[in-house]
């Protein structure tokens, strides 16, 4: 049998902290189960085996407390990913429709300069160095190491050596 300052002890040294208030605390909430010593009508006498049992079920509601929180970051970050996913292919079905009708407009028109400055918004006076100029802002926007479209950039790369 413990008195209540070793079973504070014992039960710091196994990982759950605890005062000797704590432990009369428990003992009086029923939560550890004590016995009144005989002697003394002040302290009380704890075995070695409701200790462990206490220190058990401590450890059992903090790993289940534990687990709920990781359910609720996994639910979380599952929601975040499938928002990624959505906007994912939101981007992709632009990138698809900006290339479809980059191409209907090439067909239409033709592989003239003038295509190319209504494409890129400048003015039909706008010189070959000015459209350049214009196509390589493009092309670095659309370049796949800063994050865009593949696809995309071989396409306006393509026309881009055409200008050439």
């Amino acid at each position: 049998m413990l008195n209540i300052k070793e079973a504070a002890d014992q039960m710091t040294s196994m990982g759950i902290a605890a005062s000797e208030q704590d432990i009369l605390q428990w003992i009086e909430e029923g939560q550890l189960k004590a016995e009144l010593n005989q002697r003394r009508y002040t302290s009380y006498k704890i075995s070695i085996h409701d200790l462990a049992e206490f220190v058990v079920q401590k450890h059992t509601e903090v790993s289940a407390d534990k687990i709920e929180q990781s359910k609720r970051e996994i639910r979380q970050l599952n929601d975040q990913i499938q928002l990624l996913h959505t906007r994912l292919h939101i981007e992709q079905s632009k990138v698809r429709t900006l290339k479809k009708m980059l191409n209907a407009q090439i067909e239409a028109v033709g592989s003239n300069t003038s295509q190319y400055e209504e494409l890129l918004g400048l003015n039909q006076k706008s010189n070959t160095q000015a459209l350049k100029k214009e196509f390589k802002k493009l092309l670095k926007a659309l370049h796949p190491d800063r994050g865009g479209d593949e696809r995309l950039f071989k396409v306006f790369n393509d026309h881009y050596e055409n200008l050439k």
